[in-house]
């Protein structure tokens, strides 16, 4: 399956042809405790023309919260991961690899980044009046602590439902549903969340009732009932 995750979609004025040539066949990359310190991504272009696409590695601190900054690296010696090369050239239905390595090896907290690949444009044309939408991707890449711990802590107050990581590892809440309290059969779709260690999410619920998520960490899934 392939993902495409929007930049948001960057408006310019050119030729409205072959917007959606990129696709990469990864939106999430995790390297686990104790686990290889390299992964590819590969992206392909399914265009007719040759694409030049650049690679750029942005570190997020504060994920999940109102401070959350991302800021690209550029003094080599702060570097703690590396996507590899910057800079692809792929030609008309060809794919081209980009590896990205954990260059540190040991890690007390979780660490966050956020790779863009965008597709490089040609300069405009002063009196052109076409529109163009280039379509730029982006890849969640996490690397986990050492020793992973997951705890997450739930409270309910009526139609309210707080969530809180106090682990310290990422905990991805998807798939939630609530059905209403006098009819089993008539259930609505919960928000999705990913809650990064310290994170705490607060959801309004449309009934007084409980909840169902399944709820993702380094262990495994597991589908869980809120009451």
């Amino acid at each position: 399956m392939k993902f495409r995750v929007f930049l948001g979609s960057i408006v310019l004025l050119w030729s409205a042809a072959s917007a959606a040539d990129m696709y990469v066949d990864r939106s999430i990359v995790i390297f686990e405790a104790g686990g290889q310190p390299r992964q590819d991504v590969k992206v392909s272009n399914t265009g007719d023309d040759v694409m030049y696409v650049q690679v750029e590695v942005l570190a997020v601190d504060h994920p999940g919260t109102e401070k959350e900054t991302r800021t690209k690296v550029s003094d080599p010696k702060a570097l703690k991961l590396l996507a590899t090369p910057d800079k692809l050239i792929i030609p008309p239905g060809g794919q081209k690899l980009v590896r990205i390595v954990n260059l540190q090896a040991s890690n007390d907290a979780e660490r966050v980044y956020r790779i863009n690949v965008t597709p490089i444009v040609a300069p405009l044309e002063e009196e052109s009046s076409q529109l163009r939408i280039v379509v730029a991707y982006q890849i969640l890449t996490i690397v986990q602590p050492d020793k992973p711990e997951s705890n997450l802590v739930v409270s309910r107050t009526g139609q309210q439902v707080t969530f809180q990581n106090t682990g310290n590892t990422n905990v991805l809440l998807s798939e939630g549903k609530q059905c209403r309290p006098d009819d089993a059969t008539q259930c609505e779709d919960l928000a999705s969340r990913r809650l990064y260690a310290g994170n705490t999410w607060t959801l309004d619920l449309p009934f007084d009732a409980p909840i169902s998520y399944s709820v993702r960490s380094f262990d495994g899934i597991k589908k869980e009932v809120f009451p």
